[in-house]
């Protein structure tokens, strides 16, 4: 071999990051020790030259005790020189960190006990970490689900291993290059795409654990129905200090999820007239107003009070007394539509948020139309003529920038119908 060559392949085992090693071993007492260590074998352990000859002069003893026979059959395996032999096992590194390493090896020269083995030794700690982690998280999502989605995200490559379980037992993987760019179109939901990709950043950076839930369509190639998923994620921090990939399930919860959605449906629902109740409708309004305010959306807080109420339950008795109000929630409901947000508030009170209505003229039209309604809805019954509402009506940002304001202002100009005749629509304005 000319002398260029040989140095620049010399160059190359040197330079490897990993062990490229010879150890002489006695084959009796299966006492292990160096004959050659290449650089690379030095970097990758990130201790002092002196301080990784002393760990790999008796290596045995920094094997770690669970994989102590793990490491010796390694040995005997190489030995008996039926080709190559790999094993993995833990050591306690120079640091005192503990650091998985794979050794494939061959049978070098044989001279009586004295044997001599050819080795390269890589780190596979981070490998390891994720394949446990993996089998963690499996072991305990197969307890709630027959199917199940894991993911391997490595934020090296920004590349994204799905592996979806099937009911026939074979794994299917899809690889997706360039992951954090194409989550956008990756099926998940519009209103979920920011918190699904701050989950993924965020363990990116952080290393911690995460759980969230969103809908996607892209996991059932079947339907373009989308679903309610939960991914369980966590970060794996790579032997350089910093995370090398978030792995993690996604999990099917739709039928839960609907379940879950529909109780808090009923809580936040009157039963009678079908709108929200008092605290939902205030909370709505109050988590809407905030958006608002960095815009030239117009909006208005109505309240709609029904006129001698106390007088049509003393007379026709307590299921008129519904009848009306299950009549009125209808009409309220059927003249608002979208992003308005519609509640009963009390007995026989009603508040509404309409959303982006555009101008107090709009709104004025809108309690007229509702009041004529109201009068008329009840023609032919025991109760026509007796109802009528009193409706107070605040203008978002006129009246005010908050719920509280609204409210106060609306609740005024209600008070002024009711002194001043009833039946009857009043916008407020500071005079």
């Amino acid at each position: 071999m000319a002398e260029e060559h040989r140095e620049f392949i010399d160059s190359i085992v040197e330079n490897f990051i990993g062990g490229i090693c010879a150890f002489e071993v006695d084959a009796k007492t299966l006492n292990i020790s160096p004959v050659y260590l290449n650089g690379g074998l030095y970097r990758m352990m990130g201790g002092r030259k002196d301080m990784v000859d002393r760990l790999f002069s008796n290596i045995r003893m920094s094997v770690i005790p669970d994989d102590t026979a793990v490491f010796t059959q390694g040995i005997k395996d190489i030995l008996a020189d039926d080709g190559t032999a790999s094993f993995e096992f833990r050591i306690v590194n120079t640091d005192g960190s503990l650091m998985w390493l794979r050794i494939n090896g061959n049978l070098y020269s044989r001279s009586g006990d004295k044997n001599v083995i050819s080795t390269i030794i890589t780190d596979c700690t981070e490998q390891k970490t994720i394949e446990e982690e993996l089998k963690r998280q499996s072991d305990y999502m197969h307890l709630l689900m027959d199917t199940d989605i894991t993911f391997d995200f490595n934020c090296r490559t920004d590349v994204c291993v799905f592996r979806y379980a099937q009911t026939d037992s074979i794994a299917r993987d899809e690889v997706i290059q360039g992951y954090l760019e194409k989550i956008p179109t990756s099926g998940i939901h519009d209103e979920d795409i920011k918190l699904y990709a701050r989950m993924f950043t965020s363990a990116m950076y952080h290393c911690h654990r995460d759980s969230i839930e969103f809908r996607s369509n892209g996991f059932n190639t079947d339907s373009d129905e989308y679903r309610w998923y939960k991914a369980n994620v966590v970060s794996i921090m790579g032997k350089e200090g910093y995370v090398s990939h978030v792995i993690g399930h996604i999990i099917d919860i739709h039928e839960d999820k609907l379940k879950e959605i529909e109780l808090q449906l009923r809580a936040d629902h009157d039963g009678l007239t079908g709108l929200m109740n008092k605290k939902a409708t205030e909370t709505l309004i109050m988590n809407l107003l905030p958006k608002y305010k960095d815009s030239d959306r117009i909006g208005a807080l109505i309240i709609f009070d029904v006129d001698n109420f106390k007088r049509i339950n003393d007379t026709f008795g307590h299921s008129t007394g519904d009848h009306v109000l299950a009549a009125i929630g209808e009409i309220i409901r059927n003249n608002f539509k979208g992003m308005d947000v519609t509640g009963r508030i009390g007995g026989d009170e009603f508040m509404v948020f309409a959303n982006n209505i555009g101008s107090a003229e709009n709104a004025e039209l809108l309690a007229d139309r509702i009041e004529d309604q109201v009068v008329h809805a009840f023609d032919g019954e025991a109760v026509e003529g007796m109802v009528s509402m009193s409706i107070g009506i605040a203008m978002f940002p006129a009246s005010g920038l908050d719920f509280q304001t609204l409210y106060k202002h609306a609740d005024e100009a209600l008070y002024y119908v009711k002194n001043h005749g009833k039946a009857g629509w009043c916008l407020y304005s500071a005079s």
